[in-house]
């Protein structure tokens, strides 16, 4: 075995180690979605209840439920990505060889990369703005709210580094006339 394949396979078994990692990440970004989106209906039909039982409405509660819904979309992008949800269009990826998907699939998601990137930096800038302010109606710290930004472009960056490295791993094994599916088996998870 030369220099070059084992360099390729450690290169190979570190990246599948990081693809188990995100795996396990996409997967306690799904529990919390879903807890999130369990809190969220909770709150919303508790003010109902009460606003037909107390004289006034609870203030706090359509605030709470409008933070979790930030944070289920923000993180909602790592776990759809990932899945493979987001609107695609194929007209362009069907018609390219085989080569050619696994290079564009790596373009979009170093384009992804960057936009988590973009949420990383800026919602850093958007949470230290907001630090020590509460909201206007209750008492919870705005930037509670706003760290559901950098925390869904951090998500976002780990979920296209695996599925553009995944299509690294597909492009490696297609020039090497290795068939099968690419490093961490498919390049979505579905």
């Amino acid at each position: 075995m030369t220099q070059e394949h084992r360099s390729h396979g450690l290169v190979r078994r570190v990246f599948l180690g990081f693809d188990r990692f995100a795996g396990w990440v996409d997967r306690v970004a799904r529990v919390f979605i879903g807890a999130a989106l369990l809190g969220a209906f909770s709150l919303l039909l508790f003010q109902v209840l009460v606003r037909y039982v107390l004289p006034f409405p609870v203030p706090w509660v359509e605030e709470a439920a409008t933070y979790l819904s930030a944070y289920i979309a923000m993180i909602g992008t790592s776990v759809c990505l990932r899945a493979g949800f987001h609107l695609q269009v194929d007209l362009l990826r069907d018609r390219l060889p085989v080569g050619g998907q696994h290079l564009l699939i790596v373009f979009q998601n170093l384009l992804v990369f960057g936009f988590g990137v973009f949420l990383l930096r800026y919602g850093i800038q958007f949470v230290e703005l907001g630090a020590g302010q509460t909201s206007p109606s209750t008492y919870f710290l705005v930037s509670h709210a706003r760290l559901a930004m950098p925390i869904g472009g951090t998500l976002l960056m780990i979920q296209a580094a695996v599925i553009g490295g995944r299509a690294v791993c597909a492009y490696i094994d297609h020039k090497r006339g290795v068939p099968g599916p690419p490093a961490g088996g498919q390049l979505y998870d579905t």
